[in-house]
């Protein structure tokens, strides 16, 4: 309140000492409380917006996996495959000399020839019309064969034997035999009784299926062995 009395009378002295005339500000009334004006507060500023997060970068495409090639089945474990899936019904094998090459090869044909061959239902199976005539020009070579009991070279020997161990498999199996002739003389694979000698255009093997179901024979002839299976088709 002083200072401010002391403030008025500063311009009056001032002007007296100039000679001028003053106009008197007029004093505040007694007892009057002279309020200070607070300065005008500004609104407080916002705190600025963080920045949006960067949007996270795309996971890269995965690439397929290399998948190694499986190698293409083997011709006798495709073979070993099939026995296992079909039902087999019985399966006999016979040995042979492999040594003697006319005759292993009179074996293997005969063996492929009716490797695969199926046998529906009430059908009766022949060995001569399913192998044909063995003969030089379809691939028989000359080796032993029997003729009225005595020893003589000729085209096809060996093909016995296939059809001795197909008819020792059809007989376990369970099928109708209806024709197989003895040897005229004893032969090493099979005991008398249970070997079935052909020959094209005369003697022959055959069975009837006489069951509710295909059969199928798979034949083998490989490293000294003839193997004739069964098998439910």
């Amino acid at each position: 309140m002083y200072a401010y009395k002391a403030i008025l009378l500063i311009p009056a002295a001032i002007c007296a000492l100039a000679g001028c005339n003053m106009i008197k500000t007029p004093e505040p009334p007694p007892n009057t409380t002279i309020t200070e004006t607070p300065a005008r507060q500004l609104p407080p500023r916002s705190a600025p917006r963080p920045p949006k997060p960067a949007p996270a970068p795309a996971a890269p495409a995965q690439r397929p996996k290399h998948q190694t090639p499986q190698p293409a089945a083997q011709p006798a474990l495709a073979a070993e495959t099939r026995q296992k899936t079909e039902r087999s019904l019985a399966t006999h094998q016979t040995e042979f000399d492999a040594a003697q090459k006319n005759r292993a090869t009179n074996i293997s044909r005969a063996a492929e020839t009716i490797n695969g061959k199926t046998v529906q239902p009430g059908e009766t199976f022949s060995y001569n019309e399913t192998v044909g005539p063995t003969i030089e020009k379809r691939g028989y070579k000359k080796d032993i064969i029997f003729v009225d009991g005595e020893k003589k070279e000729g085209v096809g020997g060996g093909v016995c034997q296939v059809s001795t161990t197909l008819f020792n498999a059809a007989e376990s199996a369970g099928l109708e035999i209806l024709e197989r002739h003895d040897h005229s003389r004893p032969v090493t694979y099979a005991p008398t009784g249970k070997d079935a000698a052909t020959s094209y255009g005369g003697i022959d093997f055959k069975f009837k299926n006489n069951k509710l179901f295909p059969i199928k024979i798979i034949a083998t002839a490989d490293n000294g062995k003839i193997t004739v299976s069964l098998n439910q088709a």
